[in-house]
């Protein structure tokens, strides 16, 4: 078992969050606002909400969901703590980063400063697949995910077949620049063939 600090309670931590439960993860969601979150208490029982640095501070692993503009400073504000953590980033910079030269990821790892382990995961998969980690045709979906220590990269693997998911390990934490440019083609194809936000990128042999 590993206790997991989300950071966000947005449908991406919220469907992260159930899987892990469900895996016998310890879960703990960090907030701003965790007296506010009644309905994710009531969805997620086993699971607990409290402030940022309480949840950072009971934690091993940190995934970090917020909003691509808000990541950055979060981890400014709490890079000491973060420095001796496997933070997982799934947060996406869309038109904030709109030339692909450097990953959000990358931007996260420098936020945190010297010693950061950060791994990029989750970036191209939608919030309603979280669920249903076999398609309708019974297909395993993937996650991509990207790092530069390989130890991270196997504990970051790990918690993706807990979620029933097979992943993809795309190489250097840099190749998260692929990553990002993947998420608004996914969305524009998704829109395209009709996916209903069921669509996902899958690596065929």
């Amino acid at each position: 078992m590993i206790t997991i600090a989300l950071i966000g309670a947005g449908r991406m931590a919220r469907g992260l969050g159930a899987g892990w439960v469900r895996a016998g993860h310890r879960v703990i969601f960090g907030s701003r606002t965790p007296h506010e979150k009644t309905d994710l208490i009531a969805a997620i029982p086993d699971a607990r909400v409290t402030m940022y640095a309480d949840a950072l501070a009971e934690s091993a692993i940190v995934v970090v969901t917020l909003p691509y503009l808000e990541v950055a400073p979060f981890c400014r504000a709490h890079a000491d703590v973060l420095r001796e953590r496997l933070v997982i980033d799934i947060s996406n910079p869309f038109d904030h980063l709109p030339d692909n030269r450097v990953a959000g990821a990358e931007v996260t790892r420098d936020a945190i400063g010297p010693g950061a382990r950060v791994v990029a995961a989750f970036k191209t998969n939608f919030a309603a697949t979280l669920p249903a980690p076999l398609n309708a045709d019974g297909v395993q979906r993937d996650v991509l995910f990207a790092g530069d220590d390989e130890d991270d990269k196997r504990i970051v693997a790990g918690l993706i077949a807990d979620l029933g998911f097979r992943p993809i390990d795309c190489g250097m934490l840099r190749n998260a620049r692929i990553l990002d440019g993947m998420v608004p083609l996914i969305i524009e194809l998704d829109r395209r063939y009709g996916g209903t936000w069921q669509t996902s990128w899958k690596l065929l042999p």
